[in-house]
């Protein structure tokens, strides 16, 4: 989720795909039974199932498809800045972006439970909301560590090939977590200890091994564009659709093939990637905009998971039947609300900074 550099062309692309993302960001948390609840209406006959597992499966490789585009782009960025005299020491570390993003992390949550209060449950406790200040988001604080390794991973990627050590994380991260995970709800006798992660398991691939494979994922796919742009974008998009296809039906005998560790839901995550490398966007003021919106991205994932907007305006709609219009409406309030406050940052960043002499 992280944003492109203000000194270089951007990636619009990118962006794009970022765009989308967010919205099947959204679309899982729809289907969450705890939250939008739609995988909870499973049982109200076949063609409801079928449509709730095929979209939760399209959907599931977002969040690797979000760590896969910031490997893509850090390797963009290495080819455009050279190789810089600190690359891969303490100085390189984005400190500074690691704690931005973690502040607006709390930022949102925070105000999202005032507003909770105020508008719904008119229940405050102090308590409670100084545990809405801590950032303890799991993508925020995966991807902040991630954030922090990365001048390292950069230095070690960019010195040698990358075929191997990918290869290898892709068994150690993927294969065998997805074997593990498959064989053991088969079985029904817990296997966890066969895991190359923790001997519970890999936690559904909700860890940072993942998001290190990913990252040098999506490194690997900029390293080898000139051999990955000879195919059309369709056939991307169509393996893609059918990976997805084949995690939705594998879903009905297992549904650990939902991991984010799931080998068809790498590739979903990869398929999808390499679409979006393949388009271009050719006017600048639609960049922009595509760019504007893809850049409230960190704060959409954040604010759209505040029980305000889950209980507050998914309650409001009949769920699963109202699939499109929840969706949208979740992200369009999203936007508004992040795009609103990044607006006002800005005005007030401006107004306080020193005038130039």
């Amino acid at each position: 989720m992280s944003e492109t550099s203000r000194g270089m062309s951007r990636l619009y692309n990118m962006d794009l795909e970022r765009v989308l993302l967010i919205f099947l960001v959204i679309v899982l948390h729809f289907n969450n039974r705890d939250m939008g609840g739609a995988l909870n209406a499973m049982a109200g006959g076949i063609i409801p199932e079928v449509i709730i597992r095929l979209g939760q499966s399209l959907a599931i490789c977002a969040v690797d498809a979000f760590v896969i585009s910031s490997g893509y782009f850090a390797a963009f960025k290495k080819e455009h800045a050279g190789s810089p005299a600190d690359a891969g020491t303490v100085s390189s570390v984005p400190w500074r972006k690691a704690l931005w993003l973690l502040a607006v992390c709390s930022f949102y949550r925070t105000v999202g439970y005032v507003l909770y209060v105020a508008w719904i449950t008119h229940d405050f406790s102090p308590r409670v909301l100084v545990g809405y200040m801590i950032p303890n988001n799991w993508f925020v604080c995966l991807f902040v560590t991630l954030l922090l390794l990365s001048p390292y991973i950069d230095h070690v990627l960019a010195a040698g090939s990358l075929s191997k050590p990918v290869c290898i994380l892709c068994i150690l991260f993927s294969v065998v977590p997805t074997a593990v995970s498959i064989a053991r709800d088969l079985a029904g006798v817990d296997l966890n200890g066969l895991s190359t992660v923790t001997w519970q398991g890999d936690g559904s691939g909700f860890n940072i091994g993942l998001f290190v494979f990913m990252y040098c994922l999506g490194y690997a796919l900029r390293a080898h564009r000139d051999y990955l742009d000879r195919f059309h974008p369709l056939f991307y998009l169509a393996t893609y659709m059918l990976a997805s296809c084949l995690t939705a039906a594998v879903s009905r005998i297992t549904e650990s093939i939902w991991n984010y560790s799931s080998v068809t839901v790498v590739l979903e995550a990869v398929m999808l990637t390499l679409m979006f490398t393949r388009i271009r966007i050719g006017s600048e003021n639609t960049g922009r905009v595509i760019s504007a919106v893809g850049g409230c991205s960190l704060g959409i994932f954040v604010w759209h998971t505040m029980p305000l907007m889950i209980f507050g305006l998914w309650s409001r709609f009949d769920i699963p039947s109202s699939f499109i219009a929840a969706t949208l409406t979740m992200y369009a309030l999203s936007f508004v609300w992040v795009f609103s406050c990044r607006t006002a940052a800005g005005v007030i960043r401006r107004r306080l900074r020193p005038a130039d002499r």
